[in-house]
């Protein structure tokens, strides 16, 4: 298995598009292939080699893609991943893990927009695979999910899971008005308690589930303690679509969760 790592030589342009790249692809390429790869911008295309140095070691447990420096400026990473790892050392744009259906992506900083959603005509967006965020995320993180784990360890904007089918989304810190509008299934975790609209979740109980014991021997996100396991409550909705999702939060302030207004 090979380890591709791109370090950029210089500040990226804006508005630069690498929803080209796939890992499942690269692993078969000579480094001067990679080199002379061509990503969008908004000035044209541009040869990853005039991007980014380019390294190709071998001999790694797993395909591997890594991005040593800021793609903050950089969207579609990791766009429809299946295969091996994508490790971000630092911020990533829009459309990270867009329609990805395998493998992981690591974010070890924040993302942007529209984190594991779909692009352009599509309307099924992460399908499968982890997504890890060591920072915040954006607007519109798991739009249209289908299946999967996105983990964010900071905090997220605003309509976060609408139109959620399945899978499971994790937020440790706060998150923007209104979330998961029309989920119709999938689980979301709070770290923190989240501002629900009461006619579209259901009132908070204590929660029973045997997926508790498997997340915390299983899952990769630092907040999930088996401490903050042994305390939660849970709500269903969306309501209005008698959709079945689940959300879990905090015991403690679950009184406080309630509004009457759209969020």
């Amino acid at each position: 298995m090979n380890q591709i790592t791109l370090r950029p030589r210089s500040e990226l342009p804006s508005s630069l598009d690498a929803s080209r790249i796939r890992l499942d692809e690269w692993i078969q390429l000579s480094t001067l292939e990679i080199e002379r790869f061509e990503l969008q911008s908004r000035s044209g295309p541009m040869a990853i080699g005039d991007l980014f140095e380019v390294s190709v070691q071998s001999k790694a447990s797993l395909p591997r893609l890594v991005f040593d420096g800021c793609m903050q400026r950089v969207s579609g990473i990791g766009f429809q991943h299946k295969l091996g790892e994508i490790l971000c050392e630092s911020n990533v744009g829009d459309h990270a893990g867009s329609c990805m259906s395998g493998g992981r992506i690591v974010v070890c900083g924040n993302a942007g927009n529209y984190l594991g959603s779909p692009i352009g005509s599509r309307n099924v967006g992460m399908n499968g695979g982890q997504m890890i965020v060591e920072g915040s995320a954006g607007d519109d993180a798991g739009h249209r999910m289908r299946r999967g784990e996105i983990w964010i360890a900071g905090n997220v904007g605003t309509r976060l899971a609408t139109w959620m089918v399945a899978g499971t989304i994790g937020v440790a810190g706060t998150c923007g008005p209104t979330i998961a509008y029309g989920m119709r299934r999938g689980t979301l975790i709070f770290g923190q308690p989240p501002t629900l609209d009461e006619r579209r979740f259901s009132t908070p109980i204590p929660l029973r589930s045997a997926f508790l014991a498997l997340l915390s021997r299983n899952c990769d996100a630092k907040w999930m303690t088996p401490d903050f396991l042994q305390s939660l409550d849970v709500c269903r909705g969306d309501q209005l679509i008698d959709g079945r999702g689940e959300i879990w939060m905090p015991t403690s302030s679950a009184e406080s969760t309630k509004t009457g207004a759209s969020t």
